[in-house]
């Protein structure tokens, strides 16, 4: 499975494509004495190995594009050197070490809060039909509690910002989430309305259905959040809420200085979020959000020309869109028990790689789809890790995220660079 420029007061180089002009997209490799795309792409794997441990050497080769929808990264390695737009410029040597990272990103999470009850039968039943349930678990849910606690287990803080009801649920959910380490102090409880519980239902192959009241859900307003706490985040992250709430608080992280990214969920073509897309750095949505936000509103995931798209994939991993090119990884091997939760383990991990490294966030987002080689990785590996859990709410470490990513080789990384 599978979030623009540099630091502030710092001028990109010259044909860097973080500069903002695609006219001044040049081959950051010419010069480099590197004139062979597979060489690349074997120096890289190399590489590769060593960063992840493997004396061996043993890498695949990078024909697995994630990308099933467009242009970017689509075709094998030896596709993209006859392509004059694909940019061989890959990292040799990410970095993979964020906990010893001097940068703690702080994030507000704006969105729902749910008790989730998960149940888990081997089949689904016909109708006026039964079934045997496998196994039932209860837990806090919600995408932007989901996001908050994965963002804390990475080493980040978080503050949470949503409704719950005045009901037992609701503290229970409170009570979990401050427990994972997350500040609740902020969420509104709406003593008029039962908390939001979510049952979903997980077949034996991991899918699932779900079924939800609104509830307390999005009984919070902009007007709420205590404008404090917004100055003092480097980042505010919005889930599903009511397209007004979504703006205004968009509109006031703007003016605080924070970056923002949205992930509106499945009801994307069914809402008025115009004003809250526009004003993000960074869109999380899956390939049917994509193609329903293409179709619906003036905002193209697959191309964007002035922000950041992360398109998740499922098991075909990710990709991210950015106006100046593509990167994309086809994501790792798992044994899915319960996806519940793995966009959100994905865009946890992906904000987490991102906004600790200020050459990717200090000025907004950066265009350079190179900057998000890790990123997209630790977003993938993070979906990946969730997939595997039962209930929404997933272990996530950088251990997790190390070992996961050791399973399988990352040379699959195609980057597409536009002009």
């Amino acid at each position: 499975m599978s979030g623009r420029d540099g630091a502030p007061g710092d001028d990109p180089p010259a044909g860097d494509p973080a500069d903002g002009d695609p006219s001044n997209d040049a081959n950051p490799a010419e010069g480099e004495g590197v004139d062979d795309w597979d060489e690349t792409v074997a120096e890289w794997e190399s590489e590769v190995d060593e960063w992840e441990g493997d004396p061996s050497g043993d890498a695949s080769d990078a024909d697995g594009d994630a990308d099933t929808h467009g242009d970017a990264g689509n075709g094998t390695a030896a596709d993209a050197a006859s392509d004059d737009d694909v940019d061989p410029a890959i990292d040799r040597d990410p970095d993979l070490t964020p906990d010893d990272a001097d940068r703690v990103p702080k994030v507000v999470s704006a969105g729902h809060i749910n008790w989730d009850v998960t149940i888990h039968v081997d089949s689904l039943p016909e109708p006026d039909g039964e079934t045997r349930i496998d196994r039932l678990e209860q837990s806090g849910g919600g995408s932007a509690a989901n996001v908050a606690v994965g963002l804390v287990d990475l080493g980040g803080q978080s503050v949470v910002y949503g409704s719950v009801g005045g009901d037992e649920s609701g503290a229970l959910a409170l009570r979990e989430l401050a427990s994972a380490g997350v500040d609740p102090g902020q969420v509104l409880v709406d003593a008029d309305e039962p908390t939001s519980v979510k049952y979903v239902i997980v077949d034996g192959g991991g899918e699932l259905l779900m079924l939800a009241n609104d509830g307390a859900n999005e009984s919070f307003s902009a007007a709420g959040l205590d404008r404090d706490t917004l100055a003092a985040a480097d980042h505010l992250h919005l889930t599903g809420q009511q397209p007004e709430t979504a703006a205004a608080l968009a509109t006031a992280a703007a003016e605080a200085g924070a970056t923002r990214s949205f992930d509106p969920g499945r009801r994307v073509a069914d809402r008025e979020f115009d004003a809250a897309l526009h004003a993000s750095d960074v869109l999380f949505v899956n390939d049917r959000e994509a193609d329903a936000l293409d179709a619906a509103t003036d905002v193209d995931p697959w191309e964007p020309d002035d922000r950041v798209v992360a398109i998740k994939l499922g098991d075909e991993g990710a990709t991210v869109r950015t106006p100046h090119g593509s990167v994309s990884h086809p994501g790792f091997d798992a044994d899915p028990v319960d996806t519940t939760g793995a966009g959100d383990a994905f865009a946890a991990g992906f904000l987490a790689a991102a906004l600790r490294e200020p050459e990717i966030t200090g000025d907004g987002f950066s265009h350079d789809p190179r900057d998000y080689q890790v990123p997209i990785l630790v977003g993938n590996a993070c979906g990946a890790v969730a997939t595997e859990s039962v209930t929404a709410r997933t272990d996530l470490s950088w251990d997790r995220v190390r070992e996961r990513m050791g399973e399988s080789p990352e040379t699959d990384l195609l980057i597409e660079v536009r002009a």
